[in-house]
């Protein structure tokens, strides 16, 4: 039996909400949300998923955070994800410049698993 990674983060866009919004109708959607009201646009993220699917989400957020910039200031998609594995490590996923970066998340955001 596979273990579980916990899920958590946020997409920012500026013009890209409508191309990301076909990019997770077009996988598993679940676990995702679009906040409404105010100036930001954004996408949240939420969820459980067994350790093998976890490469599927990190997909799904490499082709968002690949969209082009959509305006003159040449903003592009950002954002955080951290995800908690069973296995005792975290790893910590930033959105920006068109990639995703991801690397063992800090220490600081050990509290949130204790």
């Amino acid at each position: 039996m596979s273990t579980w990674a916990y899920i958590r983060g946020w997409l920012e866009f500026h013009g890209q909400k409508a191309e990301a919004e076909r990019i997770i109708r077009r996988g598993d959607s679940a676990g995702w949300a679009f906040p409404e009201g105010g100036w930001l646009d954004a996408a949240c993220y939420a969820r459980a998923v067994r350790s093998q699917y976890c490469d599927e989400v990190l997909d799904q957020v490499r082709e968002i955070a690949a969209l082009p910039a959509d305006d003159e200031d040449n903003d592009r998609v950002c954002g955080l994800f951290l995800v908690f594995h069973e296995e005792g490590h975290q790893t910590e996923w930033q959105i920006r410049d068109g990639q995703v970066q991801v690397a063992p998340a800090p220490p600081r955001y050990d509290y949130l698993w204790q």
